[in-house]
């Protein structure tokens, strides 16, 4: 990037400020006194003093372009300020460029202005008022609302003026609408106009609004058909351009969708990409169609040297730009090398030794060729990563997605893959001059270490940077090509192309006919290769026990150090995927953090463990009589939040908490229509078992009983056995599945059953336990001795689910663990090592997370080393610590690892750093696992229990 491109301090300061001053300018011209301008990132609301919003209503937005958009706000000021009407607007012109880009979000996409009318009538005022002060200007569409005319920067849809979130059933805090009853349903922001059906649009004349299908009005896209076999599925052929029928959605975003369609003249397959108006606009003019555009030149360009589809066609319809391209079939190279990794070898897990199946270190060779071949025609990629290259069925490779393609210096927008994107262009400017050659090498070499590892060279960065990037990325490929001797002369190869220094990134030679003829050397001072001790940590360091302590060490320390009890909202801020969810739940919240900060505390006896547990179960305990809706889940809900108090209170010897625990624990539904643990009735009956464990109290026992009687009631015969569905019609984002897994399905439902029959004699929940161990045994997929299960059984031609503990074979082997432990059945011990197997061949393509990544899954190899007395499956426990510990990541001076993310450090449960390091206390220091109640008797009430 050169520094011309960069944008200045002074700029950036400039610009935080800009929409602010237009506003303020709109104020003092108007004489506007008794206005108050705050921030409230990422917006900035404007409101007459006395302004009370209304809990709902009919709302108008304003799109705009980042160039388009200081007018049009000084303009809508002007009609606002005039009609004394509340607005919020995006604060800087870098969020109005998310807001217009390709990755937001179909329901939120181009709402630059949100206005809150006082009433119904002054709604129409301002919808016609503000239409005829932005005529002409350009605004991407927004797909939630309603244009007020054809081509208009004005929309408008019913929703909530002011937030009244509540805990939907699968635990995420939603902006809800009041129903005229009194009731809530969710105030959804679906990328369609859909207002509730007791809220009908306010008088508008006929000429004013946009009925539902007339010219102008935008579009969702083509929808995908119905799957074949679906209940009440009816297909409804899309046309485009009168000959492409449209047969499915590849992909959707707020750019436009990606479609599988057929073509009516010639008969053959097709893809048709969309591009909307003015989204993904840039300061330089440039916006998705003229990607889309450039696509369609360099697929002519490319494909007569046998590089990429062939583009067919381009188009307009409804004011949107489409290009028609030749299909490619075959697997993206990501899927490919997901089924040829699996194994373990180079080998293909469907034919075994044949030498005649492609190996990963064929296709290497011809990615390879295929970067040189593009440099040659003087073109840089500029965003090559594994979903762009397609393997063909007879082992080709053809690029797609080809809109980035460019001259070097080109006037670009700036496009960037975590990981695949060189580190002398990633977080540059929107746009700027394409850049050299040498950024695609990198690239390559990330793709390259890809396909010989399945991991992603995703390294989150130190804080501060002390430690050379080289060396971090020598030693995560050392790492995962341990044990893969086939694969070690392509090291250097993969190390010399992805070179901090861009002058350091070189291609092999390449003989006459294109192939590669020799490697480049490693760098002098080069990491050491797989097995030696250089260039940061060898394979198998962590199992060294002083590096799992400072791993420990630094863990907890960070979690002392980050919690913020001062603040009202969330104990430890959450990741991404968790600012919106309950913050005293154990996925996302603080009852998961408690719950390690309590076996740690328990395990070593530290005064700070022990202060930060009180700290931590005080705050819960202060908001957990919240009298929002008690939901049953372990993870999502109520449960875990109990469970937690409890474990702390017996910590602290508090009586009062553990009263205050145990009266939560009352409250929680045990009956519940979805069934599974994280969000469901077995999660409920899974605390409900630790409590009488622990405490002996005999309505725990009934609660607990009660949960697995009502679990018979809700079982089902499926494809393989038994079954727990989720209702289709309850009111949840899972409704209908029918999962497998631990964390949503059979698995996990039948250790709640198999240890409530252990617990309390109960046959027939031991009897429906064995049932879904037979259910889990036929659905079971065995490739090279590692065992898989799809994810959902209604779909057995879907691709085996990663070994995760969440929904895969980490979970499943959980469970059947337990039931070999429970009836020494030989098949379920088999099954739960061939489980194991996959979850060790799994370490290095996982996040280090506990739902989805190596704590779980690590846990789960403790369980079998326990059951079994056998030392090799914790040996493979310590080689998943060892895979986490090679993305780790130095903060201010304490060794951690990054969350699911794989680019930052938070601290929740499940998805963040406390799953390791839960793991690594029960490593370092024995115990049971968290949040599973150990198999047994409970003890009588009033007894003392003696922790463990």
């Amino acid at each position: 990037m050169s520094e011309s491109s960069a944008a200045s301090p002074a700029s950036c300061r400039e610009d935080a400020t800009l929409y602010g001053d237009l506003v303020e300018a709109e104020l003092r011209r108007q004489e506007a006194d008794g206005w108050s301008v705050r921030a409230a990132a990422p917006w900035r609301l404007v409101s007459p003093d006395g302004c009370r919003l209304r809990e709902q209503g009919w709302k108008l937005h304003l799109s705009a372009t980042p160039l388009s958009a200081p007018t049009v706000l000084a303009r809508a000021a002007r009609v606002l300020v005039a009609e004394r009407a509340a607005f919020k607007f995006a604060a800087t012109p870098a969020e109005v460029a998310e807001l217009v880009s390709a990755q937001c979000d179909r329901g939120s996409g181009g709402k630059f202005i949100t206005v809150y009318p006082a009433d119904d009538d002054q709604f129409g005022r301002l919808a016609e008022a503000l239409h005829r002060a932005t005529a002409g200007l350009p605004g991407p569409g927004i797909l939630s609302d309603r244009p007020y005319r054809p081509d208009s920067l004005v929309h408008y849809r019913f929703g909530a003026f002011r937030r009244a979130d509540r805990l939907t059933a699968d635990g995420i805090l939603e902006t809800m609408l009041r129903t005229p009853d009194g009731g809530y349903v969710r105030d959804l922001r679906q990328p369609r106009f859909a207002p509730p059906p007791w809220a009908p649009v306010p008088p508008l004349t006929a000429s004013e609004s946009v009925p539902d299908g007339a010219s102008g009005a935008p579009k969702a896209g083509p929808k995908a058909a119905p799957e074949a076999g679906a209940p009440g599925a009816q297909r409804t052929a899309v046309l485009l351009d009168d000959r492409y029928e449209v047969r499915s959605a590849i992909r959707h975003s707020y750019r436009g969708g990606v479609y599988l369609a057929t073509d009516r003249k010639s008969g053959r397959d097709v893809v048709v990409k969309e591009a909307r108006r003015h989204v993904g606009a840039t300061l330089a003019g440039i916006d998705a169609a003229d990607l889309l555009r450039n696509e369609g030149h360099m697929l002519e360009r490319l494909a007569e040297h046998g590089l990429c589809p062939r583009a067919l066609g381009l188009f307009h319809q409804g004011g949107n730009l489409y290009l028609v391209q030749e299909r490619i079939a075959g697997l993206d190279l990501r899927t490919w090398t997901t089924r040829h990794l699996t194994s373990g070898t180079g080998t293909s897990t469907e034919t075994g030794t044949d030498s005649t199946e492609p190996t990963p270190a064929r296709i290497a060779e011809q990615l390879v060729d295929l970067v040189r071949r593009v440099h040659g025609l003087g073109l840089v990629l500029r965003d090559l990563s594994p979903g762009n290259v397609m393997v063909t069925p007879d082992d080709a490779l053809r690029l797609v997605d080809l809109e980035a393609l460019a001259r070097p210096g080109d006037l670009v927008q700036r496009v960037e893959t975590p990981g695949y994107t060189a580190p002398e262009t990633a977080g540059a400017p929107g746009f700027g001059p394409a850049p050299a050659p040498e950024t695609d090498l990198f690239s390559l070499g990330a793709v390259l270490f890809h396909l010989l590892t399945g991991a992603d060279p995703v390294l989150a960065p130190d804080r501060p940077a002390l430690r050379d990037p080289d060396e971090r990325r020598a030693a995560l490929l050392d790492h995962a090509l341990a044990g893969r001797p086939e694969l070690h002369p392509y090291r250097d190869l993969v190390l010399s192309l992805m070179a901090e220094d861009p002058a350091r990134r070189t291609l092999p030679t390449a003989g006459p006919d294109g192939t590669q003829t020799a490697a480049p050397a490693a760098r002098p001072g080069g990491s050491a290769r797989p097995g030696g001790s250089g260039g940061g940590s060898a394979p198998g360091a962590t199992t060294a026990p002083a590096l799992q302590q400072r791993l420990l060490d630094d863990g907890l320390s960070w979690l002392l150090r980050t919690m913020t009890p001062d603040d009202a909202r969330r104990l430890w801020p959450a990741g991404l995927s968790g600012a919106t969810t309950d913050p005293l739940n154990v996925q996302h919240g603080a009852a998961g953090v408690l719950g390690v900060l309590t076996a740690a505390a328990r395990a070593t006896g530290e005064p700070r463990l022990r202060e930060g547990v009180s700290v931590a179960a005080r705050w819960i305990g202060d908001r957990a009589d919240d009298p929002s809706p008690v939901l049953p889940g372990l993870y999502f809900g109520r449960s875990g939040t109990a469970w937690a108090l409890l474990d702390a209170a017996r910590l602290l010897d508090d009586d009062a908490l553990a009263g205050q625990a145990a009266d939560l624990a009352a409250r929680i539904p045990v009956r519940w229509p979805n069934p599974d643990v994280c969000h469901g009735a077995a999660g409920a009956g899974l605390a409900q078992l630790h409590f009488w464990q622990t405490t002996g109290d005999p309505r725990f026992r009934r609660r607990a009983e009660a949960a697995a009687e009502h679990l018979l009631g809700a079982a089902t015969t499926g494809r393989s056995g038994t079954l727990w569905p989720v209702p289709p019609n309850f009111d949840s984002a899972m409704a209908g599945i029918h999962h497998l897994g631990f964390g949503h399905g059979v698995a996990g439902i039948a250790t709640f059953l198999l240890l409530a029959g252990q617990a309390t004699g109960r046959e027939d929940f031991l009897d429906a336990a064995n049932q879904a161990g037979e259910t889990l045994l036929r659905a079971a997929r065995i490739e090279d001795g590692a065992a898989g299960w799809a994810m959902d059984d209604r779909r057995p031609q879907a691709p085996t689910h990663p070994p995760q503990w969440c929904s895969g074979a980490a979970g499943i082997g959980t469970f059947l663990t337990l039931l070999w432990q429970a009836g020494a059945d030989p098949r379920h011990r088999e099954a739960a090592e061939q489980a194991a197997t996959a979850v060790h061949r799994w370490r290095h393509r996982l996040s280090p997370a506990a739902c989805h990544g190596l704590a779980g899954n690590a846990e789960f190899l403790l369980d079998l080393a326990d059951a079994l007395a056998e030392p090799r499956y914790r040996h493979w426990a310590d080689d998943l610590v060892a895979a986490a510990h090679a993305r780790s990541v130095v903060d201010d001076g304490l060794l951690l690892v990054p969350d699911e993310t794989l680019t930052r450090t938070h601290a929740a449960y499940n998805t963040g750093l406390s799953g390791l390091l839960g793991l690594l206390t029960r490593l370092r220091h024995g115990g049971t696992r968290l949040w599973l109640p150990a198999p047994g008797s409970p003890r009588r009430h009033g007894e003392e229990v003696t922790p463990t």
